[in-house]
């Protein structure tokens, strides 16, 4: 028997008629004093269909999107998808140094954007960047750019006739019809999705509808998610899993979407007991943050009852708090990366330990090879390169054939640039980014395995490895960790329990004592920062281990 059943549809306008016909009634957002049913989800979501074909944005072209999660975020979306739009979304932490030439790369003629957001003046920092409008076009600087639609503005109370408020963006579709598939296939791309450019230039993602929904309809069905849930979404629906684990799959099962604009646990714990969430996802650091908040109660917490954790590793410990502490049943781990959508998840009836320790099986249709430097496939238990191949490998690079054929391999197989590990059942552990392997002494040492064996320390609540240059060894470890409420970190039977528990070479050479770790947009860790943080001499806190 499969384990999902069949994909209904086969555009993301077929799917969100169907869902508005059959979830009509049940929440599909709430924001706030914002709650909006499917059936008025969908029709809010034709209005700016309409708009943005009034504005002559036709079926295949491009609309960014700049803005922290919202209710009308989620609106524009989905009126782009129905109007056979591809959806960029842009990270309401870049600047708009960085924006403005994305924006040019994929041609996009309407964006829509928050006027602040999280202090930040979004619209205003691209016009001083940019240069305000003339000339009938709301930036100086980016000539293919027509119209800009602030989120936020309710009246015509802004400037020019190239940048709208809400309401008049949408008046202008009164009395517009599109037919009701907008033209939409297929194989079109729906979402261009910008990496993080941490390796350099962001490079655009390019990812079709039908790939989209059958790689999201099988992640939320094996994942259980079901009509009538309420999932807290918090990473920004400028990510991938945003956007599609969020936006995209609570259309497709009928559940409610709650965006969090900017993620604060004290917030977050509220939003849980008041609105009685089922659903949540996030990084372990996450879920740590919320059970160690001053605020949390376990009481109120026990609506919750699935939680997916994407990680390379996620602590025992953890699991089994979520379950007696926050009242999890279900805990999902899965691996996917924007290039290939989901690779693998772990399934319900798996144990507590096989979830910390892996990302579980891969899923229908995807198949999975772990190679060498040189692309052979290795032996089970060995680690190497992920590679995937599956209908949920991108399209390409936007524009950028070179990147693409780099990553795109012959017989269709995508270089992941994990490094993972399969065993004999199938079961997928993925022990960190190539990128952030480091060699010690001639050994490669991988910093989400050492991460995961620290937190073995009773006295330690998160902790983050990084690698840095060192004249006799070529590269170190350096630890950054932060204690539990009410412990203390004793500094030498820490060392002596590594050098017990650990091989020579991950046994950091310096352990940091921070209050609290970096994080991006989506919560995760920013190794980055923490090199710099490494080289700093001095810094307070660092205690060697040498």
């Amino acid at each position: 028997m499969a384990e999902v059943a069949p994909l209904p549809w086969n555009t993301i306008p077929d799917m969100m008629r169907d869902a508005a016909t059959r979830h009509a009634d049940l929440d599909a957002v709430v924001d706030g004093e914002v709650r909006l049913d499917f059936a008025t989800l969908h029709g809010e979501a034709l209005r700016v269909a309409r708009s943005l074909a009034a504005m002559d944005i036709q079926p295949g072209d491009a609309v960014g999107i700049w803005a922290s999660n919202g209710w009308r975020w989620i609106v524009a979306a989905s009126g782009i998808w129905q109007r056979g739009g591809i959806v960029v979304p842009l990270a309401s932490r870049w600047k708009a140094a960085e924006v403005g030439p994305l924006l040019t790369r994929v041609g996009a003629r309407l964006l829509f954007v928050d006027e602040t957001s999280a202090g930040e003046a979004l619209l205003g920092a691209l016009q001083t960047r940019f240069g305000a409008g003339g000339s009938g076009r709301p930036i100086a600087g980016l000539p293919l750019l027509e119209r800009v639609v602030i989120l936020e503005a309710e009246t015509d109370d802004v400037p020019g006739d190239s940048i709208l408020g809400w309401q008049d963006f949408i008046a202008a579709g009164v009395g517009h019809e599109i037919p009701d598939d907008a033209g939409a296939r297929p194989e079109a791309v729906a979402e261009i999705l910008f990496t993080s450019g941490t390796t350099g230039a962001p490079k655009g993602v390019e990812l079709c509808q039908q790939q989209l929904l059958q790689a999201y309809w099988d992640w939320s069905g094996i994942g259980g998610l079901h009509a009538g849930d309420r999932f807290l979404v918090i990473p920004p629906y400028s990510h991938g899993f945003g956007l599609n684990g969020g936006i995209l799959a609570c259309w497709m099962r009928g559940v409610a979407n709650l965006p969090i604009a900017v993620f604060d646990a004290r917030t977050a714990l509220a939003r849980i007991a008041r609105e009685r969430v089922t659903v949540i996802s996030g990084p372990p650091t996450l879920f740590a943050m919320l059970m160690n908040h001053a605020s949390f109660d376990a009481s109120a917490s026990q609506s919750l009852r699935l939680a997916f954790v994407g990680a390379a590793a996620v602590p025992t410990e953890l699991i089994a708090a979520m379950r007696e502490r926050m009242g999890i049943g279900r805990v999902i781990n899965a691996y996917g990366l924007i290039e290939v959508c989901v690779v693998s998840m772990t399934r319900a009836e798996d144990p507590a330990d096989l979830i910390a320790t892996t990302t579980g099986k891969a899923m229908p249709g995807v198949e999975v090879r772990i190679v060498d430097r040189e692309g052979r496939d290795v032996r089970d238990g060995e680690s190497g390169e992920v590679w995937v191949r599956s209908q949920g490998v991108m399209r390409g690079y936007l524009r950028d054939p070179e990147q693409t054929a780099a990553t795109i391999v012959e017989g269709g197989w995508c270089r992941t640039g994990d490094v993972g590990v399969r065993d004999e059942a199938g079961h997928i552990r993925v022990v960190d980014r190539l990128k952030d392997a480091y060699n010690c002494g001639g050994f490669s040492a991988y910093p989400a395995e050492i991460e995961n064996q620290l937190l073995e320390w009773d006295a330690i609540a998160q902790v983050a490895v990084v690698g840095v240059p060192d004249e006799r060894l070529g590269e170190v470890g350096h630890a950054f960790v932060i204690t539990k409420p009410g412990c203390e970190l004793d500094l030498e039977a820490f060392s002596r329990w590594s050098r017990a528990n650990l091989a020579s070479y991950k046994v950091p050479r310096r352990v940091h004592r921070v209050d609290e770790l970096p994080l991006n947009a989506n919560g995760k860790v920013r190794k980055d920062e923490l090199r710099r943080w490494a080289l700093e001499s001095g810094r307070p806190g660092t205690h060697a281990l040498d």
